[in-house]
């Protein structure tokens, strides 16, 4: 059984629908909150699905060695508070990360038995749509587009991908994948990977998203 979870996606890929479905059906999951600079989207709580914080408090975590690691996505900063974490594993709970790639490899260095787990929906069009059902303007979905074929590079160093078609099935296979009952614990589809990426790359050489 792994020590701690991360899970990783391109914005719309679903990393926090499929948390919260997680942690509603097995009790072994805790959420390690993660601090951002961002500002609160329309129905996030601090202290439930980040820690809201300034750029000057954000600095202090960083100077005060309290982020286990952290990252700029989108003009953004994002970290993983080392009290989060450890207060989890203390409670012999398995603590789950949604953050980008970067921190899911900054994890891996200090938690070697960490699971990483890369989340894709089932087709670009899908991830799409679900940026503009989140209310993203054109603009941010073409940036976050660029970003998600960036890191889409990184799927190799990790060791699930996961497809995000129907959640309560993508959450069922990352629960069996944790605790040790998945039936192909190596398996990656990079076939799949290199279709996903070829559509994303053919969409962002027409100009992107109009």
């Amino acid at each position: 059984m792994s020590n701690l979870v991360v899970l990783s996606s391109p914005s719309g890929g679903g990393k926090t629908a499929l948390k919260n479905e997680l942690l509603k059906n097995n009790d072994i999951f805790r959420f390690s909150i993660t601090a951002t600079t961002r500002s609160k989207r329309e129905n996030e709580v601090d202290g439930r699905d980040y820690y809201f914080v300034t750029d000057n408090e954000f600095d202090e975590l960083i100077k005060n060695g309290e982020l286990l690691e952290w990252a700029t996505v989108h003009n953004h900063r994002y970290g993983t508070p080392k009290k989060s974490v450890m207060n989890i594993l203390l409670e012999n709970k398995i603590p789950i990360m949604t953050i980008d790639v970067a921190g899911a490899m900054s994890v891996r260095k200090v938690f070697n038995n960490s699971t990483l787990i890369f989340i894709l929906p089932p087709d670009v069009n899908t991830l799409i749509e679900r940026l503009k059902l989140r209310g993203e303007s054109v603009k941010e979905i073409n940036i976050r587009l660029k970003t998600a074929l960036k890191e889409i590079n990184f799927i190799p160093e990790f060791d699930y991908l996961v497809i995000n078609d129907k959640i309560d099935k993508a959450a069922e296979r990352i629960n069996n994948i944790v605790i040790g009952n998945s039936p192909d614990r190596c398996e990656k589809d990079m076939q799949f990977v290199s279709n996903f990426k070829k559509q994303l790359e053919s969409i962002l050489l027409n100009g992107g998203v109009k």
